[in-house]
């Protein structure tokens, strides 16, 4: 089991007045799914690109079983709100783009790529252009690249904030069968309360001025869907709502009007 620690972990960019983070110890063990919440300048995608290797910490550690990351790797692949998409390849060659980096010849590369887009449900495009896609396809693509890597963790900033609201929750409910199916270790940013509810199995709340972390609290909403309850019916639960409202009194605790 693959385990990604930020221990004590601070952030202070050069010129700021204020570290971006302090202090901030965060756990993801394979079959987690981790989901960072809290208002702007709290330190959310500071923390997450630490983890990903882009960014170094002024202090504390960030290890993968108990070894030191200092660059990314592909034992963590980032998927990120923009796509970042290549527009001059194809879907299938955007999928492989990773395995081409690792000199897996292009057959295979080919098969695989086809076999993640059914994974993603988008069976057949592989030879589209980038630019024939819609958001949510798009977005889709992405994630098929990052799981071509066999990635321990995944590592998502706020990678549905752009979608529009149906589009966002049928790619949620896809985040939840892709994450049960591959036992892999996910630590996502977002901003939506009842998305982190839905998705994690433990929340992270973080607050600005500098960024710390304040809260965390377990959450088992996704473990049902997995384990067949439809969203709607999860969703209505009275313990959604309870559990929306604490939530909600978390992240604006302290804060002025």
């Amino acid at each position: 089991m693959a385990h990604l620690v930020l221990d004590h972990v601070s952030v202070h960019y050069e010129g700021q007045t204020q570290p971006a983070v302090v202090q901030a110890s965060i756990s993801v063990k394979s079959g987690d799914f981790v989901v960072l919440v809290g208002r702007s300048g709290c330190g959310k995608t500071t923390l997450l690109n630490t983890a990903a290797g882009l960014v170094t910490p002024t202090g504390g550690a960030v290890t993968v079983d108990g070894r030191n990351i200092t660059s990314p790797g592909a034992d963590r692949a980032v998927v990120f709100q923009n796509d970042a998409l290549f527009p001059w390849l194809s879907v299938k060659d955007n999928v492989g783009f990773a395995l081409k980096l690792r000199g897996v010849p292009q057959q295979e590369r080919d098969a695989a790529a086809t076999r993640l887009l059914e994974r993603v449900k988008l069976d057949g495009i592989g030879g589209k252009a980038i630019w024939e896609l819609s958001g949510g396809m798009r977005q889709r693509v992405g994630l098929a690249r990052a799981l071509a890597a066999e990635p321990d963790f995944l590592l998502m900033d706020e990678p549905l904030g752009a979608l529009d609201a149906l589009t966002r929750e049928r790619m949620q409910t896809l985040l939840l069968d892709i994450w049960a199916a591959n036992s892999v270790g996910v630590l996502m940013v977002t901003h939506g309360i009842d998305e982190a509810l839905l998705l994690a199995t433990r929340i992270v709340v973080l607050a600005p001025g500098p960024g710390r972390i304040v809260r965390q609290m377990e959450a088992g909403f996704g473990r049902r869907y997995v384990g067949g309850e439809p969203v709607r019916s999860i969703k209505a639960d009275p313990a959604f709502n309870r559990a929306r409202a604490e939530l909600e009194d978390s992240i604006f605790e302290g804060e002025t009007a």
